[in-house]
């Protein structure tokens, strides 16, 4: 219910969102209490650890997801992972822009998003993975963030035990080893019976 738009990397701001995201549930709960039948008796059970932040500061790897990407739902040779998701741009006030892929399709998510561009022995996996603001506005979500520590933790243990890069790690043996272990990596792949 509440949205607040701060600096996340400034820790100032951020304690100051921390204790707005507070009260303002508080608020709700009073409003509601005092003004919707019903709700008379209601309470606030419980509040989240920490104000949950969308976006700070992505990286720049080997490839930079795009807004194009996304809305046309492209496939890619390295796909380590599916988002369906539609572009979900918040503004400041109630202006939340959609912008959705095609019926039934999803984009692919590029192991060169999380190999970083300018440093050897790096992956990212999550919201600081390489895309656009607009591309990051789709794939940012929790699903697809698993499927990212998936696949950037097994290309970690591919590169370990060939003592290699993980920018040197075969793409389709990653490919076949998430596969193996469940990973859904194409829409057409039927789901493994257990």
């Amino acid at each position: 219910m509440t949205e607040l738009f701060v600096n996340a990397t400034d820790p100032d701001f951020l304690t100051g969102a921390e204790i707005a995201g507070r009260r303002q549930p508080l608020e709700y709960v009073r409003f509601l209490a005092d003004k919707v039948p019903g709700y008379e008796r209601g309470r606030l059970a419980t509040l989240s650890t920490q104000i949950g932040v969308r976006e700070t500061r992505r990286v720049y790897g080997d490839y930079r997801l795009t807004r194009d990407d996304v809305l046309s739902a492209i496939r890619f040779d390295d796909g380590v992972g599916l988002c369906g998701a539609p572009i979900e741009d918040h503004h400041a006030g109630a202006d939340t822009r959609w912008q959705y892929l095609p019926d039934g399709q999803a984009v692919e998510i590029p192991y060169r998003t999380l190999v970083v561009r300018d440093a050897a022995n790096v992956l990212v996996a999550g919201r600081c993975f390489s895309a656009t603001h607009d591309a990051h506005a789709s794939v940012r979500s929790m699903a697809q963030c698993m499927a990212m520590g998936q696949a950037t933790g097994t290309a970690a243990a591919m590169a370990a035990a060939a003592g290699s890069d993980p920018r040197d790690v075969a793409v389709d043996a990653l490919r076949a080893r998430l596969v193996a272990d469940g990973a859904i990596l194409r829409l057409t792949e039927p789901v493994r019976a257990e």
